[in-house]
């Protein structure tokens, strides 16, 4: 009704009532063997319907938003339908910037509404990625009442995964998607869509199937072993050493205190070693990481004795060391190798 409505509205702007064929709707909605009297209960299930725009703000500029029904209104006469819109329809339909270009015939293909309204949403934002959006604002533009999978675990199986697998899964969307969530304590708050154009997808494929037959090679290989230091790159102190434990998982050794590595982190630095496959190998400090290592953090004391023979001591915390022309320093006091040596520790 949408597409015929641009069509005409397109060609005389001035136009408010557009129509179409009870047959055509039917023919199209696959409805063939259901009468006339079918199309009422939907059309008035549009009229019920109530949209809001601009939910997330992708309208910055205009500073838009608000709500409206599908359809304003609609007259069947002997087996033709003539509908109204209403007027921020109108409005939009003569803003074509506004419209994504949705195929037809590939929602006809999608059976749930909510990979329907998760397709439309991505062809929205194809060019532009998905915004991250709070879990609300993902239940309303999916439809969803209050009472409906408010416990997380049925919205991701019953809503989320169904409308990814289904997109996934189409031969006739030029995308992929996937998802990643943000947590605050144990509640997810936040979900983020990414878009993957199959063009893409097919020039990185041959790349991801490389990385995963490295990276099962390398598992087998350091199993229960030290895997490498010397990270800096990824922010992690030089000292810091991963190891690949006896089921297979990257974990990291500070100072003696294990952990295996988070599904996001482990992925990262999996991802830079696969780059950077020169970094696998532990690296023997030098003094200075020495230093860095023993002395980060901790508080010294230096004690002198004056010209009368009183003491007096200075107290110092280090929280990190640097190294310019060969003399090794803490902020604005020197200090030489032998001197922190020296130094007694509280």
């Amino acid at each position: 009704m949408l597409r015929v409505a641009k069509n005409e509205f397109k060609a005389n702007p001035s136009l408010r009532k557009f129509t179409i064929t009870a047959d055509e709707l039917l023919v199209f909605f696959g409805f063939g063997g259901k009468n006339h009297k079918y199309i009422e209960e939907e059309l008035n299930k549009l009229r019920k319907i109530d949209v809001r725009y601009n939910i997330l703000n992708k309208d910055k500029k205009r500073e838009r938003w608000g709500s409206f029904a599908l359809i304003a209104g609609y007259e069947y006469n002997n087996g033709t339908i003539t509908y109204s819109f209403p007027h921020q329809i109108e409005e939009m339909m003569l803003d074509f910037k506004m419209f994504a270009k949705i195929n037809l015939v590939t929602i006809k293909g999608l059976k749930s509404k909510y990979s329907i309204a998760l397709y439309e949403l991505a062809e929205d934002y194809i060019n532009v990625q998905i915004p991250n959006m709070k879990i609300e604002d993902f239940r309303e533009l999916m439809g969803l009442e209050e009472h409906q999978y408010y416990k997380f675990s049925m919205l991701r199986k019953r809503v989320i995964d169904v409308a990814i697998d289904e997109i996934n899964s189409s031969e006739n969307i030029s995308f992929t998607i996937s998802c990643e969530f943000t947590t605050k304590g144990r509640k997810i708050t936040h979900i983020k869509f990414i878009i993957y154009k199959k063009e893409d997808v097919e020039k990185t494929g041959e790349k991801q199937k490389n990385f995963y037959r490295w990276k099962n090679l390398i598992v087998k290989k350091y199993k229960e072993q030290p895997l490498c230091n010397n990270l800096t790159e990824l922010e992690y102190l030089k000292w810091t050493l991963f190891f690949i434990d006896k089921n297979g998982f990257i974990g990291r050794d500070v100072e003696g205190k294990r952990a295996i590595l988070e599904k996001e982190e482990a992925f990262k630095v999996w991802e830079y070693l696969f780059e950077n496959s020169n970094k696998l190998e532990v690296v023997p400090l030098s003094q200075l990481d020495i230093l860095r290592k023993d002395f980060r953090g901790k508080k010294i004391e230096q004690v002198t004795t004056t010209v009368l023979g009183a003491k007096a001591v200075l107290i110092l915390e280090f929280k990190e060391f640097k190294e310019e022309d060969g003399n090794r320093f803490w902020t604005q006091k020197s200090f030489g190798f032998e001197e922190i040596l020296g130094m007694g520790f509280i």
